[in-house]
C-alpha cells in the first residue's frame, strides 16, 4: 500500500509559507480569513496547496499576520513562471 494514498500533492508550495507566516503572527486563521474577505474554508485551500492566492489577497494576508507581502509576492510569480512552461 503506497502511504501517499489518500493524500493530494498540493499544486501549490506557497501554502506551506502561508501557513507558516500565520503561525509566526499567531492570529487565529478564521479572523485572517475575515479580514481578507474569504470563508475559513477559502483559507483553508490556500493553505492546502489547493488554490493559487491572487496578488491582493496575498497582499491582504500579509497585511492580516503583520507580515512584509514582498517575499510571498515572489515566492506566487516564481511558481506562476515554473508552472506555464
Amino acid at each position: 500500500m503506497d502511504h501517499d494514498e489518500g493524500f493530494a500533492t498540493p499544486r501549490w508550495h506557497i501554502g506551506q509559507i502561508m501557513e507558516h507566516v500565520l503561525q509566526l503572527a499567531q492570529v487565529p486563521s478564521d479572523e485572517v480569513a475575515a479580514s481578507i474577505g474569504v470563508l475559513p474554508h477559502g483559507l483553508g485551500r490556500f493553505l492546502a496547496g489547493e488554490e493559487l492566492p491572487s496578488r491582493l489577497m496575498l497582499e491582504r494576508f500579509a497585511r492580516a499576520c503583520g507580515a512584509d507581502p514582498i517575499v510571498l509576492l515572489m515566492v506566487r510569480e516564481d511558481q506562476q513562471r515554473r508552472t506555464r512552461v
